[in-house]
């Protein structure tokens, strides 16, 4: 039986776009891809067939430290927020898989308690999921 990766890191996420390239992997302490699931109500037919919609809509979510500093993580998001770029989240560089996604970017609360190394959370609408197998660089 193959050897399963339960750990969540050392991985990576990035926005990738070539002009405004972000790597968020050192800001987050937790990193999900969140998916939800909706149904219309089933559709009845005279032939005694049903029809249902179903729909996943996902979001990247996460929590990251605060980061004060001028072209830092939240004057970056608050300077492309609306933006949809590529990003790339790998949960785990020795589990073989990555996600590719666009993401539409949205700031992030900046602060929080006084004297405090604080945290807040990100949330962005994703589209076009997909995960490919991932192989980690030499030396990465």
């Amino acid at each position: 039986m193959a050897t399963k990766t339960r750990i969540l890191g050392p991985g990576s996420f990035k926005i990738t776009d070539e002009k405004n390239p972000m790597d968020l992997s050192a800001d987050l302490t937790k990193a999900q891809l969140n998916p939800s699931n909706s149904s219309d109500d089933p559709v009845n037919y005279l032939d005694g067939s049903q029809e249902t919609n179903v729909t996943t809509s996902w979001t990247f979510e996460g929590t990251v430290g605060d980061d004060f500093t001028e072209g830092g993580l939240a004057t970056w998001l608050f300077d492309h927020a609306g933006e949809t770029l590529p990003a790339e989240f790998i949960p785990n560089k020795n589990g073989g898989v990555k996600w590719t996604f666009d993401a539409t970017i949205s700031p992030v609360a900046i602060g929080g308690d006084v004297k405090s190394k604080n945290t807040n959370d990100i949330s962005f609408a994703i589209t076009n999921v997909k995960h490919a197998a991932y192989t980690p660089a030499t030396g990465a």
